[in-house]
């Protein structure tokens, strides 16, 4: 609990409480106000208290309170006058009224979830309390011929390192795996699979892990692991997780030291099940001071005095005496992970989640301008309605700035009622929001600056939505306007369809967003992929156990009719994990040192996932010499060393990782897309061993339903392994995962250019209903003299549809410059076509049509009579 005694009320809201209030109410009220500010500051927080004290100080501007306020308080009565005015208007124009609120309310639904959504990204990693201390260790690749690569995987020395001759600049190091894995955790209720982070002891401090139960320095026993809350949950039911034994991949057995709070979505940690010592991962096959391995991410925390561009600089080098390449090193503050941690040839560039950010930013404010719009739109149509009402009142004496006030007031009263109305349907619609853009945001009803946002915002709204009506319809003459000659006259239309234009600029623009990002991802989607995905398992082997089982596996699957091919491999082939340099074959010229995917598989492993040999041929079980000696590399990898005739040729390595250092191209495959379907493949090389491999591939019997060859091959692992638990995953699921961030911006822009059209077409609703009742005389009259409904309808309707033309014309060419910059950060991209900005014109004049002639048509089949009888 803070101490109240270290913290004051804040000094300008004293100053200005002082320089308002009576002198006599003075020591009274300060003394109340501080009062409830040390009660708020120590039993809930500081930021809280002297948001209060504001909110009382400001709730202190009152008749009763202001000093030399006078007793008849005009301002009172005319406020209390303008706010009944402003009612009794609303509800006599229920329509329009109507128009105008469900615009807002949209409107301001959608600025509430997307300022929510935009929060949520900006405030990524604010959960680590040391977050402005820490940072990440990158690396620069300077391999000659290519451009310069930023990366993240380190080599475990470095982190010692850092860790034993660096304690003057950092206050702390830890070093965890690269990526988190995926284990099977075993207890008495049964088999779990989790995905954690194997990482230093020290870790848990720095990211300040908010320990429920344990040691926050659990992690310093080999044998110890720490669970989240969920996990715990999971595990052990209701009984208590602490000092439990926990059996991992069926031979480790490990101690719960801890259970920590989880950690929340917007964390780059997020969903770390548990972590686990990196000791315990490398034990037996790796160290802490091995310099050739890249497989570590290190994280520093800087001491208080220590500048990070200076401790960047000192830290550059320190790679270089280690590798034969040049590689520099820099620290990356965690306030850049999320939305600043994109390069390009190794200078930073702005990133697509924080293009996301701008862009559902900019749709907020336009879908509110597009309300606002709405509401200008119809206050001056409906200017020759009220010009007798501003006319009597001037006559009696109303000043202008008290008909521009009563127009705000009107304008703040919707805006203040969509805003709450709003906030509740924001409510309401969060967790289908949070399901379509992946996240777990709350509604924070309880923080008092969402309040003060929302409230600010509407003001802001009400300004916007009613300046203009206040001071044109405030100006008007009252002579001319008792005598009803006034007419808001040419002016008036050409504003009115300025802004429809405006209005539906914005409308098209979202639209051809949302063809544009449904093609790419689609086009993307129909991409070939190098292998056969359909019926394509890979169970990774999380049980010691499945080693030493494959042939046997393979036999009795194939037998089991479930499966038709059983392959291996040391990675998921929906990723490019596994890079490497120091290649050489004939013509590489000496700077040239490009990176390639490498890949250990079985002989089994290309028919299994149904590559497509181009060239020479697949690996032989009957030779003996492919072993350790033969590799089948990828178009792109036969591009890029420039070979014409690529089968025969030999590559040497200057490394002895996969059992050989020269080995002979038997085959060339096609490209395959493991990593990002958006982007060029990685070229890559993959080599035969007879050794088992950490990921075994399965393609089911097409002719067999899945569930029934699921069944069959759980049965037969079971049998063979009974103690490994039967964990798999669908290849195309794996696969489709990819599309999620792109589809997921595409829902959202398709919402939003739903919910334009939408506002769009309320407005323009309500301008055809202000103007056709406006010429309900001239309809009846026309239609006594024969014109056909037709012709009333061409007549009213045109008007409406040229605005929309026009703003096709200009949405096209800004559609056209915006989107190309968003494809341009993608290798694998559309074509562009003209259609796709006709189409979305034609979609907006076709929902304007049918708005229009829906009340057009309604109005030309009135009774004449009763038309002009309306007169």
């Amino acid at each position: 609990m803070d101490n109240n005694n270290n913290h004051t009320p804040p000094r300008l809201a004293e100053a200005f409480l002082l320089w308002f209030l009576k002198e006599e109410l003075g020591e009274e009220v300060l003394g109340d106000l501080e009062e409830k500010f040390n009660y708020t500051a120590a039993h809930r927080s500081v930021l809280l208290a002297k948001v209060n004290y504001w909110y009382q100080v400001f709730q202190y501007l009152r008749p009763f309170a202001i000093r030399n306020y006078r007793s008849n308080s005009k301002f009172n009565t005319m406020y209390q006058h303008n706010f009944k005015i402003s009612l009794r208007n609303i509800l006599r124009n229920k329509g329009y009224s109507l128009i105008n609120l469900s615009g807002l309310v949209v409107s301001m639904t959608v600025v509430i979830l997307i300022g929510l959504w935009v929060y949520d990204e900006l405030s990524f990693n604010n959960y680590h309390i040391q977050k402005e201390h820490i940072a990440q260790v990158m690396i620069e690749h300077h391999n000659p011929g290519e451009d310069i690569h930023v990366g993240t995987v380190l080599p475990p020395a470095l982190g010692t390192l850092l860790k034993e001759s660096y304690s003057t600049y950092f206050d702390q190091v830890a070093m965890m795996r690269s990526r988190p894995e995926e284990r099977i955790f075993t207890t008495n209720r049964g088999h779990f699979a989790e995905s954690g982070y194997f990482m230093q002891p020290d870790g848990a401090k720095m990211f300040g892990l908010n320990m429920q139960q344990g040691d926050i320095n659990g992690l310093r026993d080999v044998n110890a692991i720490l669970l989240s809350e969920t996990t715990a949950q999971k595990l052990f039911g209701d009984s208590d997780p602490l000092n439990q034994i926990i059996t991992m991949d069926g031979n480790t057995e490990l101690t719960v030291a801890g259970v920590y709070e989880d950690l929340p979505h917007n964390s780059s940690f997020h969903g770390a099940s548990y972590f686990a010592p990196l000791q315990l991962y490398i034990s037996g096959w790796s160290g802490l001071n091995v310099w050739d391995n890249y497989f570590i991410h290190t994280y520093v925390k800087l001491k208080e005095h220590v500048n990070l561009q200076k401790a960047s600089a000192l830290i550059k080098d320190l790679v270089l005496p280690h590798t034969e390449g040049q590689r520099y090193l820099f620290l990356n503050p965690m306030n850049k992970w999320h939305l600043h941690s994109e390069f390009e040839n190794g200078q930073p560039v702005t990133s697509q989640r924080l293009k996301f950010v701008w862009l559902f930013g900019a749709a907020a404010i336009f879908i509110v301008a597009l309300a606002c719009i709405n509401f200008m739109n119809l206050s001056t149509a409906a200017s020759e309605k009220r010009a007798k009402e501003i006319g009597i009142r001037k006559s009696l004496g109303s000043q202008r700035l008290q008909l521009m006030s009563q127009f705000l007031t009107e304008a703040f009263l919707l805006s203040f009622l969509s805003f709450l109305t709003a906030a509740t349907m924001a409510a309401l619609v969060l967790p289908w929001f949070n399901n379509i853009a992946s996240k777990e945001i709350a509604f924070p009803s309880t923080n008092p600056w969402f309040w003060l946002v929302g409230f600010t915002i509407s003001l802001i709204t009400g300004i916007l939505s009613g300046s203009y009506p206040a001071f044109y319809l405030s100006a008007l003459n009252p002579l001319k306007s008792l005598k009803g000659g006034f007419s808001s006259g040419k002016k008036g239309a050409l504003l009115r369809k300025t802004l429809v234009v405006f209005q539906f600029t914005i409308s098209i623009l979202l639209i051809s967003g949302t063809f544009v990002v449904y093609q790419q991802v689609q086009h993307a989607k129909s991409r070939p992929t190098g292998y056969s995905k359909a019926n394509l398992l890979v169970i990774p082997k999380r049980s010691g156990e499945m080693y030493g089982k494959y042939e046997a596996l393979s036999y009795e699957l194939k037998k089991s009719g479930a499966v038709i091919e059983v392959g291996e491999a040391n990675y998921p082939i929906t990723n490019t994990l596994g890079n490497n340099n120091g290649f050489d074959w004939e013509g590489k010229p000496p700077s040239f040192d490009p990176s390639f995917n490498t890949i250990l598989v079985n002989h089994d492993y290309g028919k299994t996932i149904g590559w497509e040999v181009t060239e020479g041929r697949d690996f032989n079980k009957n030779l003996t010499s492919d072993i350790s000696k033969s590799v089948i590399i990828t178009e792109s990898t036969k591009k890029l060393m420039g070979l014409e005739n690529a089968v025969g040729s030999e590559i040497k390595f200057s490394k002895d990782y996969f059992g050989s250092n020269t080995f002979t191209i038997v085959g060339v495959v096609r490209d395959m897309i493991k990593g990002d379907p958006f982007q060029a493949p990685r070229p890559a090389i993959m080599f035969l061993t007879n050794n088992e491999l950490s990921y075994m591939f399965v393609r089911l019997n097409p002719e067999l339903p899945v569930t029934e060859a699921l069944m069959k091959l759980e049965a037969v692992i079971k049998d063979i392994v009974p103690s490994a638990p039967f964990n798999y995953n669908f290849v195309d699921m794996e696969y489709n995962a990819k599309f999620r961030a792109e589809e997921r911006a595409g829902k959202l822009v398709s919402i939003f250019a739903v919910l334009a059209i939408f506002i769009s077409c309320l407005g323009m609703f309500g301008l055809v209903s202000f103007i056709t009742e406006k010429r309900t005389r001239e309809i009846g009259i026309r239609k006594v003299l024969g014109a056909p409904i037709a012709s009333l309808w061409r007549m009213l309707s045109l008007n409406f549809i040229y605005p929309v033309v026009v703003a096709c014309l200009i949405a096209t060419p800004i559609a056209y410059y915006l989107l190309n910059n968003w494809l341009h950060a993608y290798d694998y991209k559309i074509e562009m076509s003209w259609w796709v900005f006709g189409l979305a014109g034609l979609a907006a004049i076709a929902v304007t049509m049918v708005t229009v002639s829906y009340r057009t048509i309604k109005a030309a089949l009135l009774d004449p009579v009763k038309n002009l009888q309306s007169e």
